[in-house]
């Protein structure tokens, strides 16, 4: 992938990120994006999944966010595009999502270059495009967004490096209902890691159970995932691995309390796993992907052959 520089009137850039929240780095790219390039397309990763500690703000909120923040910052946002963009937990699916929008918004023929700087593993996707140019763009050190959201979670001062813009908003955002969730279950997530073995890899096994065109389905009553679906089952204790299912979903990041390996198995599931699952029809369900528990959407989707 090579790289490019300056002006160039044919060349369109694209910019993939999931912005929880959008700061200054984010709009340093997209302006050093805009002079190089004639479009800047933003990607708003992770567009399917609910509202968490990881991803406290809608895609909406994010665009509107980002929006404010380049305007403050004397973009012409008439060059710039932002599309929602889903989490896959798979890279060929992401990457070809990726390539499918860029296409429906600059064309099949574009000229097209990719924004950004390999920081750490969250960006080895930069090299999933060799076909498409490198934008790089200056790095920030100590700004990222995990501090943000820790010191908002965690009810301290926001870091420096955010749009003035993006610090009022956030301030708004404190002090809502949803942000009162998101720290209750941030509080639980600090003690349910804390209370395992260090580097654990943790398994669980779920019943993906359809009939009659509905989906059994539960809502989660703790402080993590609060009212939101998972598919029937439970998490195995640390050190204990499920029998093998009808399928296997172990990206790296599908859960927030610790790297956990899900078993799913076709069918309904034992008496003592049932719990309170009632049957959801299963449009309705697949309609919603964001009322869904880390991946469980993306699992619904695909062993039901909806993922597109």
């Amino acid at each position: 992938m090579s790289s490019v520089s300056g002006t160039s009137g044919g060349l369109c850039a694209v910019y993939v990120g999931r912005f929880q929240p959008p700061h200054a780095a984010h709009v340093g790219s997209v302006l050093t994006a805009l002079g190089a390039a004639s479009r800047v397309l933003v990607l708003l990763g992770s567009a399917n999944l609910a509202r968490s500690v990881k991803n406290p703000l809608t895609p909406a909120e994010r665009e509107t966010l980002f929006r404010a923040a380049l305007a403050e910052a004397g973009a012409d946002l008439s060059r710039v595009t932002f599309r929602p963009l889903p989490d896959r937990f798979d890279a060929d699916l992401w990457a070809a999502d990726v390539r499918q929008v860029a296409a429906e918004v600059y064309g099949p023929d574009a000229r097209l270059a990719l924004v950004g700087f390999e920081k750490d593993a969250s960006s080895s996707y930069l090299r999933w495009f060799p076909d498409w140019e490198r934008l790089p763009v200056p790095q920030t050190p100590g700004l990222n967004a995990t501090d943000i959201r820790t010191a908002l979670l965690e009810g301290r001062a926001l870091p420096a490096g955010l749009p003035q813009t993006v610090a009022l908003a956030l301030a708004r955002f404190a002090r809502t209902p949803t942000c009162a969730r998101l720290t209750r279950e941030w509080a639980a997530l600090q003690a349910a890691r804390a209370a395992l073995p260090p580097g654990v890899m943790l398994h669980e096994e779920r019943w993906l159970h359809v009939t009659g065109g509905q989906v059994w389905l539960r809502h989660r009553l703790g402080p993590i995932g609060q009212g939101l679906w998972e598919l029937p089952g439970q998490v195995l204790k640390p050190g204990q691995v499920a029998a093998p299912g009808d399928a296997t979903f172990d990206h790296p990041a599908r859960a927030l309390v610790a790297p956990t390996v899900a078993q799913v198995i076709l069918g309904p599931p034992p008496a003592d796993l049932v719990g309170d699952a009632v049957p959801v029809f299963l449009e309705t369900a697949l309609e919603h992907p964001r009322l869904f528990h880390e991946d469980a959407g993306v699992i619904l989707a695909r062993l039901t052959g909806h993922d597109g």
